[in-house]
């Protein structure tokens, strides 16, 4: 065994100037006795493969080494691969997010349908929300930051931030009706009676996060994703709360009237 590790280290290899040299120069040649136990996952014989990132996020990571993967190796009849350790965590972590995201807009518009006893007032104000979330992504392709579980947290904060903000419109819009104004008067003195405290519970929870968006102070970097999520959604949410609210209640509280006056003809 020892002359064949010593023939295997004498071993000459041609570099591409075309100089010879030996293999043990480049390389730490060992007599390994093999493995000392085979591991097992559902009664398949695995191999783990870890690694440690530098310099990169673990979605770009993974998804480069997919392509390197399909691209350049070729797996034997019975072989496969499966990415786990934190990407399955993250992985199952991003569809519980998603799906708690999807029970608060539902939560939200059942609260304002019993709330207002209508389907114009929820789906408004919920309109408005699920636009926001746009301001999110914004916020988060302009500064950088990757979608991640921080970030899906702060897309549920929206979604509350956002409906709170259209409650206050709507509600003045209401008061308004019942004193006798028509729909567009209505909705012109409440979006000048709402604006201000609409910018001010805006501006404060944008002020709030600020430090936290530019990484103030120890271990702020971990919730920085949140801030800048709720800063972008909030402030394209200042605009819907204002423009897009109103004119998709306006259509639809339109549509309603047609339809009652239809129903009594």
């Amino acid at each position: 065994m020892r002359a064949s590790l010593d023939r295997v280290r004498a071993f000459q290899v041609r570099s591409s100037s075309g100089a010879l040299f030996r293999l043990d120069q480049v390389a730490n040649i060992e007599y390994d006795k093999g493995q000392t136990e085979i591991e097992r996952e559902g009664l398949r014989s695995t191999v783990a493969v870890s690694g440690r990132l530098e310099g990169k996020d673990l979605g770009t990571a993974i998804a480069e080494i997919k392509t390197l993967l399909s691209r350049d190796v070729k797996l034997p009849p019975g072989m496969t691969i499966e990415y786990g350790g934190l990407y399955q965590e993250q992985q199952a972590s991003f569809a519980e997010l998603a799906l708690s995201l999807v029970l608060a807009i539902v939560l939200v518009f059942l609260t304002l349908l019993i709330e207002f006893r209508s389907f114009a007032h929820p789906i408004s104000i919920v309109t408005g929300a699920v636009l926001a979330l746009g301001g999110v992504l914004l916020g988060l392709f302009i500064t950088g930051t990757t979608l991640n579980v921080v970030s899906l947290m702060g897309m549920i904060m929206v979604v509350g931030i956002v409906a709170k903000n259209g409650i206050l419109m709507l509600d003045a819009v209401e008061e308004h009706l019942a004193a006798g104004d028509t729909l567009r008067e209505a909705l012109l003195r409440s979006g000048r009676r709402r604006f201000r405290p609409v910018l001010m519970t805006s501006l404060a929870a944008i002020l709030g996060m600020l430090p936290l968006a530019l990484a103030l102070g120890s271990g702020a970097e971990l919730l920085q994703p949140l801030a800048i999520a709720v800063i972008g959604g909030l402030a394209v949410a200042l605009l819907l709360s204002l423009v897009v609210t109103p004119t998709v209640y306006a259509i639809l509280s339109r549509e309603h009237r047609h339809s009652e006056e239809e129903v009594k003809l």
